[in-house]
């Protein structure tokens, strides 16, 4: 009987490990990540935006954009560089592949989002399969430097042969985050005065409250470790397929 393929739950501990290799760069970016998480109720307060659900991730996201557009992907970058050194990403040059390829790559991943999001919207199974099957071409393209319809087919062929031990990880990191999400909402709900259950706490006490400052370093620091994660799971997933691994 075959000896089972090991799972890639590694990867969660490997991610801390990667995180861990540039602490005060680390601690720098999520000290960033808080100061951006905070610039969303600013953009409201300039707007004059009163109380939205929907409006609040859209100036949520505006402020985080530098973050997940340049500085989480360079650290990526700059992680692979120094533990494969390979070719396509090599560590006496990665600084200028980065500059290279870092837009055209964040132009690749919102618009697989994009796609990703309507197909989740409207149909859900259709949005999971692109979501699997093309999730990691983003990554291929910044890392390795192939173009959107090469790294488009990497990612389809690897995760056709490996997808059930990648979704096994992917699946254990989410739920690292949703354990956080709602404890420190149930912390919210205890340090935040009464607020409109529907709408949610304004944007002004959002920005002044000190727990929202708090609970987005933190937040900062789950987003940093879960980005390293993710990159020590790609890493895993391109040695599977170099190595023409066992299929999942």
């Amino acid at each position: 009987m075959p000896t089972p393929p090991p799972s890639h739950l590694g990867a969660l501990r490997e991610g801390l490990r990667l995180l861990r290799r540039h602490p005060v760069l680390s601690l720098g970016l999520a000290v960033l990540a808080m100061g951006l998480a905070q610039l969303g109720p600013a953009l409201e307060l300039a707007a004059g935006a009163g109380p939205s659900l929907l409006l609040q991730p859209i100036f949520g996201f505006a402020g985080l954009l530098p973050l997940e557009m340049y500085f989480i992907p360079r650290l990526q970058a700059q992680l692979d560089a120094e533990t494969l050194d390979t070719p396509g990403n090599p560590a006496t040059g990665w600084r200028e592949a980065f500059d290279g390829r870092w837009l055209r790559t964040f132009l690749a991943r919102l618009g697989i989002s994009v796609v990703i999001g309507l197909g989740l919207l409207l149909f859900l199974v259709p949005g999971i399969v692109v979501l699997t099957l093309f999730g990691w071409a983003p990554l291929r393209m910044l890392l390795r430097g192939d173009g959107l319809l090469a790294a488009l087919r990497w990612s389809q062929a690897a995760m056709a042969r490996h997808w059930l031990r990648i979704v096994q990880a992917v699946l254990a990191m989410i739920l690292v985050a949703l354990v956080y999400q709602v404890a420190a909402s149930w912390a919210l709900d205890r340090l935040l005065p009464a607020t409109d259950p529907d709408l949610g706490p304004g944007a002004l006490l959002r920005l002044k409250h000190p727990a929202f400052w708090v609970f987005n370093f933190m937040g900062g620091g789950l987003n940093l470790w879960l980005s390293c994660a993710l990159l020590a799971l790609y890493q895993r997933l391109e040695a599977a397929v170099a190595g023409a691994g066992p299929a999942a």
